[in-house]
């Protein structure tokens, strides 16, 4: 969620003259993430949150909106995307696509054993309401593209991250294709969720949502929620993790059996995603966040060395 169009307040004024959502009062840039440009938007009735997509097309956003929007239906933790008044989620900003959204309560908060079994309940109630999503796509980051991307940049690397490149893609091929697939969030990092007075306020950041196994969005977050402040997996925060989410959305013996593998498979990829944004990015380029692939490698060899 970084800053990447500047935005002034005759804009966001001509934005907020299509939607029935008050006055403008305030707008400032949030400067976190690397995806799209974020403001948060006062008005005299209500709080938001404007994304403008720096990537996605007018024509690939609909997925992730019509999504947001009968996840908010189904009761789930996520913030409610507005319609216009001419009942149309989707805008365009200075030639680019734009979305208002409700901006919940609450605050980021470092990963704690309380707040991980609070996400994994959220999580177990994502994942059925999607069975009921009659959209579908594919999930942008998935095997495949872990598998594109390491035959990219194995060979730019030092001798032995290659090494440790090759030996998870070994490890990756045993991940089975019979796994429960559905739409995932497929990026739930603590700074994709909010909490108030303690509990779970929302969901964010749905734009990576895609069709895949049920128990890879788990091992994605069992990766962030579950690790210590060494950098550490908890092995115990991650089975009552596990045990929290089966309290929405039972696992079957073939979901519990490969999720250090998918746990392996999303440290790879979130590693090599991270290597692809510092070279694309520099330290000066100050709005914009850029997250150390270092720390996710370092968790890759512990999950390695669990196999």
């Amino acid at each position: 969620m970084s800053v990447y169009t500047k935005l002034l307040q005759p804009d966001i004024e001509h934005l907020l003259a299509r939607y029935a959502l008050g006055t403008y009062r305030a707008h400032r840039g949030i400067s976190a993430g690397v995806e799209n440009t974020n403001y948060f938007v006062d008005t005299s009735s209500h709080q938001l949150v404007l994304t403008l997509f720096e990537k996605h097309s007018h024509a690939e956003l609909p997925f992730y909106l019509n999504l947001g929007e009968h996840l908010f239906r189904q009761h789930c933790k996520v913030p409610q995307p507005f319609r216009c008044q001419q009942g149309d989620l989707l805008q365009t900003i200075k030639g680019k696509p734009a979305v208002l959204i409700e901006r919940l309560p609450g605050a980021h908060v470092s990963p704690s054993v309380a707040y991980a079994l609070d996400i994994a309940r959220a999580l177990g109630q994502v994942h059925v309401a999607t069975a009921s999503f009659e959209q579908t796509q594919a999930h942008s980051h998935d095997l495949a593209w872990v598998q594109r991307t390491a035959g990219i940049l194995v060979d730019q690397m030092t001798p032995a991250d290659g090494q440790l490149l090759r030996q998870s893609l070994s490890l990756l091929q045993q991940v089975p294709d019979n796994l429960p697939q559905g739409i995932i969030h497929a990026d739930l990092f603590h700074d994709n969720a909010l909490f108030d007075a303690g509990h779970i306020s929302g969901i964010i950041d749905w734009y990576f949502a895609g069709r895949d196994a049920y128990a890879l969005d788990i091992a994605i977050a069992l990766n962030d929620w579950c690790v210590d402040g060494q950098g550490r997996l908890d092995r115990a925060c991650a089975r009552d993790f596990v045990a929290a989410y089966q309290s929405q959305r039972p696992l079957g013996a073939v979901e519990l059996d490969c999720l250090t593998l998918l746990q392996i498979q999303a440290a790879t990829r979130f590693w090599l995603s991270r290597v692809l944004a510092q070279a694309q990015y520099s330290p000066s380029d100050g709005n914009i966040t850029v997250k150390d692939p270092q720390s996710m490698k370092a968790l890759l060899v512990q999950l390695i060395g669990y196999t």
